[in-house]
């Protein structure tokens, strides 16, 4: 799908941002951008249909400079965390600083972030007549470039619609998860699924590399069946790899875990198994803390899976291995 007439503004750079810029712009629209980081602008830069600026109060103003005055100014952020967000609606340079009056902001938060920071920002936003939606996402670069993401969003319906043909733009799956904070919460129990099936497929891999069995045979024959998933898939890969490059900073999976704890504690649920895998990736990103989160497995195998596999393969010898019948 490519679309004429669609301008979006897009606070954060980072691999995220970057990848939608590329997206979006791709499809069509113009896109007025910018980031903390010079370099993650400079990154960016020569983007057709992207105009890339200092603040994000030049954002807002160049989005409603292009769009009619009768149109929500839609600013997709990816940031974080919660106080960054604010930062980018309420600083100095903030969104709202740019916004020329009488026009409506509407904030499009795409990071991961706490419900209580979603809800507090969107009370504050419409008590100034302005809107925000809290829409974080989950499939990574790789699905918004094929325009696949899947979007969960918290807000007002009406938002959410006026919003839509920016996010249709990179989005395959969007749902309207509820009110304000809606999204964050589906977006916690999302982090919670999908740290516990890393740190499995972690755990499952070494267990198999240890008893001599070729890991990357044990990812085939898992993908054939039941436990089947795109992090055996993406993340299985890279922990045979051991490329672990960022696609998603462990750093960041740990302060992810830390909003499901804080909103399982609040809500009186137990999720230990959650627990546990904040731990690990706590620990990882105290040494570790822009690789990837597949670099869990170097928790269960420090020097690799091959070397495991090896070192257990030449005790125990494994036959005719690698044949799919």
């Amino acid at each position: 799908m490519t679309v004429t007439g669609v301008v979006t503004g897009l606070v954060g750079l980072g691999v995220m941002g970057a990848a939608t810029l590329h997206r979006v712009a791709g499809q069509g629209a113009d896109v007025v951008a910018t980031s903390r980081s010079r370099s993650s602008r400079d990154a960016v830069a020569g983007t057709a249909r992207a105009t890339l600026v200092d603040t994000p109060a030049e954002v807002a103003a160049a989005v409603a400079a292009r769009t009619p005055a009768e149109a929500p100014v839609v600013v997709l952020v990816a940031v974080t965390a919660g106080p960054q967000v604010r930062a980018v609606a309420e600083g100095p340079a903030g969104l709202l600083a740019g916004l020329p009056a009488g026009r409506r902001l509407l904030l499009v938060d795409t990071s991961t972030c706490s419900p209580a920071d979603a809800r507090s920002l969107h009370a504050d936003l419409a008590a100034l007549g302005h809107g925000a939606l809290d829409a974080p996402v989950s499939g990574g670069p790789s699905a918004i470039g094929r325009g696949t993401l899947s979007v969960m969003a918290g807000g007002d319906a009406a938002d959410l619609a006026a919003a839509r043909p920016v996010l249709d733009l990179f989005a395959g799956t969007v749902v309207h998860c509820g009110g304000p904070g809606a999204g964050q919460v589906t977006k916690a129990a999302n982090q919670l699924v999908v740290a516990c099936t890393i740190e499995a497929v972690a755990e499952a891999l070494a267990l198999a590399a240890t008893n001599g069995v070729d890991p990357a045979l044990v990812r085939t024959a898992l993908l054939g069946g039941y436990a089947a998933s795109p992090v055996l898939d993406l993340a299985g890969d890279r922990m045979i790899r051991g490329d672990f490059r960022t696609v998603g900073a462990v750093s960041l999976f740990a302060k992810d875990l830390g909003i499901v704890a804080d909103l399982a504690a609040a809500s009186g649920v137990a999720t230990p198994a959650a627990d546990v895998v904040r731990g690990h990736a706590t620990a990882l990103a105290a040494t570790m803390p822009d690789a990837d989160h597949a670099a869990l497995v170097t928790l269960f195998a420090p020097d690799g899976l091959a070397a495991l596999a090896g070192a257990a393969a030449a005790a125990r010898p494994v036959t005719d291995a690698g044949a799919i019948s």
